[in-house]
């Protein structure tokens, strides 16, 4: 009795096995994208560096250069410091003293900005490991430019003397490129314009 009645449905039940195992199709394909979405945004908040570590690289740059308090971009003199591939001159310390009193020893002024530069390229890195996992797809380029677009745009400003030149020494034009290309994702140039990063 129950072979006829399969017998007799089986257009029915095979339409009916091929609708569930299309909606077991969609609802996995549609956990996958979830899972995928989830992913991203968790990366968006946790791929960034220990916070605490990433303040003290912030206040060190600050302390030292006055980098989040100053409005302007670094200096020709500031970067030839903080590179430290030339002496400086007994003038040039003392300017860089003078700008820096309150923050670096005089007889130690030379050393303290290699030192500040050294953390100067730590940080910039940071950054473009962010940008190139944006950049990837990895994390949530939306949501990561909610967080972090101004602070990346600020620190890329102040900082670009010392990329130019550090890109002018490896003659290499690709160096903080994500960086460059994610600022001009997150803050595009006008149509007709050249990108301003």
């Amino acid at each position: 009795m129950i072979n006829s009645w399969i017998t007799n449905n089986v257009d029915i039940i095979s339409t009916a096995v091929s609708i569930l195992s299309l909606l077991s199709l969609f609802l996995i394909y549609k956990q996958l994208k979830d899972t995928k979405t989830w992913n991203k945004l968790h990366f968006t908040y946790t791929f960034f560096p220990d916070s605490k570590e990433f303040e003290e690289l912030e206040i060190f740059l600050d302390d030292r250069l006055n980098f989040w308090q100053r409005d302007s971009a670094l200096s020709d003199l500031e970067v030839k410091a903080l590179l430290g591939k030339e002496n400086l001159n007994e003038t040039e310390k003392n300017q860089l003293y003078e700008k820096f009193n309150k923050n670096i020893n005089k007889d130690d002024c030379a050393k303290e900005l290699i030192d500040a530069g050294r953390k100067l390229k730590i940080y910039l890195n940071e950054l473009e490991y962010y940008c190139a996992a944006v950049s990837s797809g990895v994390i949530d380029s939306e949501s990561a430019k909610n967080i972090y677009s101004y602070k990346f745009k600020r620190a890329y400003e102040k900082a670009l003397p010392w990329i130019e030149e550090v890109r002018k020494m490896k003659n290499e034009t690709s160096i903080y490129i994500e960086i460059t290309k994610i600022l001009n994702n997150w803050h595009p140039s006008p149509a007709g314009q050249k990108n301003k990063y």
